[in-house]
């Protein structure tokens, strides 16, 4: 995981550095943010990191920076070489060159850019599903599952949650966020868990994997449901997926494993990326997404929301 544009801008507003005119050029294909820091430039890349455009930092510093992160070389997640790929990275980088590095003085300054991208609207509230053609107590229960799958996802947009101060759960969940006029995406990762929250033009996604062991086999379950407006010219469209592998090791398939995706505006279900093969949902199928859905659940609320929220 990388360094967004805006967290690059946040962290760099939050130190206090000198903004700059935004680079253009063929080497960035868009307009990016730059900063300076006692002479030396910091630009965001156009990917996920930030590159130094007109002096190289001094090697000393990147000894000393490299530490903090319990990393031995050049080429670790917080500095790769010359680029830098994280919040706490900069702010450590920046403040060292100034001479004003400790790490409570990062620490605050790493809190204090978070609370200020967390602090967005469009991941304030998570979204309200929309109503479907089907009913049956299985897909009422399903549709209670999907709220808590999304506050899971986004535990930000659940008003009634009390959120922890980010520098509490930054050393255990990687949080990366990124928005526009056209896109806001969060994603947030722990240990062998992930959730991805998108919202654009288009509709709406709440994703997830998680690691499972099962027959003394590591696999996984990526499950999520998204909402397609009709913009792209598909069509409108609500449709919850599941992917489960009984050993992600195998490049074989295991007669355990399962790939099922079901419509809630048809009442469809089929295998893979295609509908050709679409057939009416079966109890179950519901059943298998229900079950799926609940170990889900309660593996997020423990790797990842449990870190985030104050239960």
């Amino acid at each position: 995981m990388g360094i967004t544009n805006q967290e690059f801008q946040v962290a760099m507003e939050t130190y206090g550095a000198k903004r700059l005119t935004n680079y253009f050029g063929d080497d960035y294909g868009t307009s990016v943010e730059c900063f300076d820091v006692e002479g030396i430039v910091f630009v965001y890349s156009g990917t996920n990191y930030v590159i130094t455009e007109n002096k190289q930092v001094l090697e000393k510093i990147i000894i000393n920076v490299m530490p903090e992160f319990g990393e031995t070389t050049s080429s670790g997640e917080s500095l790769w070489w010359s680029e830098k790929h994280s919040i706490r990275g900069m702010l450590t980088l920046v403040a060292m060159i100034e001479g004003k590095y400790s790490k409570e003085y990062v620490n605050e300054l790493t809190n204090a850019a978070y609370k200020k991208l967390l602090d967005c609207e469009f991941i304030k509230s998570n979204i309200e599903l929309p109503p479907h053609s089907l009913q049956s107590p299985k897909m009422e229960q399903l549709d209670k599952l999907l709220t808590e799958f999304s506050n899971v996802v986004n535990p930000f947009g659940n008003s009634d949650f009390k959120i922890k101060e980010p520098i509490q759960y930054l050393g255990t969940i990687k949080v990366s966020m990124e928005y526009s006029e056209t896109i806001t995406s969060l994603i947030l990762t722990s240990n062998a868990s992930e959730t991805v929250f998108v919202e654009d033009i288009t509709g709406w996604l709440y994703d997830s994997s998680v690691a499972i062991q099962r027959n003394r086999s590591n696999g996984y379950i990526n499950i999520g449901n998204y909402y397609c407006n009709g913009s792209d010219g598909k069509g409108i469209d609500e449709i919850i997926y599941l992917t489960y592998k009984e050993d992600e090791n195998s490049y074989e398939s295991s007669p355990n494993d399962i790939d099922l995706r079901i419509s809630l505006k048809t009442g469809m279900a089929w295998k893979g990326s295609f509908e050709d093969n679409a057939k009416p949902v079966t109890d179950e199928q519901i059943d298998t997404m229900i079950a799926y859905l609940k170990i889900t659940i309660k593996k997020l609320r423990k790797k990842i929301m449990g870190y985030i929220v104050e239960l």
